[in-house]
């Protein structure tokens, strides 16, 4: 039996400020994908590592409020549209309002833009939900806990 997987590994000068780890499902033309999610929360970068069990890591995003967005692979080119549907400030915003300003009294999150919907929730302490939704035609969902 041979088993493949790819490995990739978070290298951070600066210390970490945040770490979440959940699972995420993909929902597009009807069919339902799982994977595994973490998210490490430093000063200047956001980094959204997201894999498949068994397969290992399959795709490492990292966000700067500087750079954007940006990835170890090379994306198909309406993802990447998706991706550049939010400019570097509302993703700033985005990622510093859900990572450290929600709580029971500011309990959602979101940003709308050409149809698509960025979301996250409070769903108690360091637990929060999250969604990328694209009119109907996929969604993103998950469920973060804090490490």
């Amino acid at each position: 039996m041979v088993i493949l997987s790819a490995c990739s590994s978070i290298s951070q000068s600066t210390n970490l400020e945040k770490s979440y780890i959940g699972k995420l499902n993909l929902s597009q033309n009807n069919l339902v994908s799982k994977f595994i999610i973490r998210i490490n929360v430093f000063s200047e970068d956001t980094i959204i590592q997201v894999s498949k069990p068994i397969l290992g890591n399959l795709i490492k995003i990292k966000f700067n409020q500087n750079d954007g967005i940006t990835t170890n692979q090379e994306l198909d080119s309406s993802i990447l549209t998706l991706f550049n549907n939010f400019n570097k400030q509302e993703y700033t915003y985005f990622f510093n309002s859900c990572f450290n300003n929600l709580n029971t009294d500011k309990n959602v999150f979101k940003i709308i833009k050409n149809n698509i919907e960025l979301k996250c929730e409070y769903k108690g302490l360091d637990t929060l939900s999250i969604f990328f939704v694209n009119d109907d035609i996929f969604s993103i969902n998950g469920i973060l806990k804090r490490e």
